[in-house]
């Protein structure tokens, strides 16, 4: 594979490639109007893009009177992006093509907890990835999401309550093993979560929208305008204060969720089941859900105060039914002056629960394309 670094696009080749990108497929007059460039500019600039092979001419087709127009999409596995997901339990390592196709999925259950057993595992996955990737693919980068908080300006370390020390003392955007050269784009699972979305999910097109992440714990990320709003250390829309901690608490993670039915049931509970419970209006998760979806209130009342939203994203572990059932019951509290009520985000649920991967692959991609 070639590194995505020694092929650089001009702004006005990034503009036309990013549109095409974010419709899938557009014609020659439809990227006048987006990007603003002239006819005779784009006609330039796709002809050039053709002829790097980065995009292709598809299907005509018949929108008016005249000759049909011509679609432009990008070229299958032409560019590829990757992308790591470092879970305390697992690791998923995942390689996409920039159209969306996903071309190779690999996991590993396992103790991952350590940094070092964490770190030599990511870098044997991402070996495999790039071995089964196209051979003639440019790389985009491997983005990594990742579960810990951020302690050091301009770098990529981070802490995890698993291993403090091990964590703290790896930079993973320099000390992650590459087979290939190429960048490295490193974020905390929730951030990595909501550019996911902006990106390749349902927050596409949304001018804001927060992201909420229900795993093992729960954590969040803003997004405005398409950009991911980071903060000074990478740390920003960090809900975990917001919820409390509490034993007797109901959290809205995939956690709290499977610990309070086991407790229940005397047996962990699978998705199917839980789904299965959730259709049958069994009284154990009904009861788990009201509680949840009171602590998930009062976080998000926080957000909608602080960031103003025009969404609310909830995405997961939990399934999307679960997830549903916690946006039914959640309503949100907006400010209130005078008599005159905030209009309140919303709640949208992320259909899958791949969220982690979309994000990770989606970052080198936003990195490439949608940065100013």
């Amino acid at each position: 594979m070639t590194p995505i670094t020694q092929f650089s696009l001009i702004p006005s080749h990034k503009a036309v490639l990013r549109e095409i990108h974010r419709a899938g497929s557009a014609t020659r007059i439809d990227l006048t109007k987006t990007t603003g460039l002239s006819t005779q500019s784009l006609t330039r600039i796709t002809k050039e893009l053709i002829d790097d092979g980065l995009i292709v001419e598809g299907e005509r087709r018949i929108t008016g009177r005249g000759q049909p127009a011509i679609y432009l999409s990008i070229r299958p596995s032409c560019m590829v992006s990757f992308g790591l997901v470092i879970e305390h339990d697992q690791i998923t390592c995942v390689a996409s093509e920039l159209g969306g196709e996903q071309l190779v999925y690999l996991k590993r259950h396992g103790d991952f907890q350590k940094a070092d057993a964490a770190l030599a595992e990511a870098g044997a996955m991402l070996a495999t990835a790039i071995d089964q990737a196209p051979p003639k693919a440019l790389a985009l980068g491997v983005g990594v999401s990742v579960s810990g908080f951020f302690v050091e300006e301009g770098s990529r370390r981070f802490v995890s309550r698993n291993d403090i020390e091990g964590w703290r003392a790896i930079d993973l955007a320099h000390d992650l093993p590459l087979p290939l050269p190429m960048p490295v784009f490193v974020e905390n699972d929730g951030r990595a979560a909501a550019i996911g979305q902006a990106v390749d999910g349902i927050g596409r097109g949304l001018e804001s929208f927060f992201l909420v992440l229900m795993t093992k714990g729960i954590g969040g990320g803003f997004v405005y305008r398409g950009e991911l709003i980071r903060g000074s250390l990478g740390n920003a829309g960090d809900l975990t204060g917001f919820v409390p901690r509490s034993p007797s608490t109901k959290r809205p993670t995939a956690e709290s969720l499977a610990n309070f039915l086991r407790q229940k049931w005397s047996a962990p509970p699978t998705d199917a089941q839980i789904d299965a419970a959730l259709r049958e209006d069994d009284p154990a998760i009904l009861e788990w859900l009201v509680g949840a979806g009171q602590s998930l209130q009062e976080a998000l009342a926080v957000v909608a105060g602080l960031l103003d939203p025009k969404a609310i994203i909830l995405a997961g572990r939990l399934s999307p039914a679960v997830r549903q059932a916690l946006a039914d019951r959640v309503k949100v509290e907006t400010v209130n002056f005078a008599g005159f009520q905030a209009p309140p985000p919303m709640m949208l649920v992320d259909p899958k629960t791949d969220c982690l991967s979309v994000g990770a692959t989606a970052l080198p991609v936003a990195a490439y394309l949608y940065s100013r």
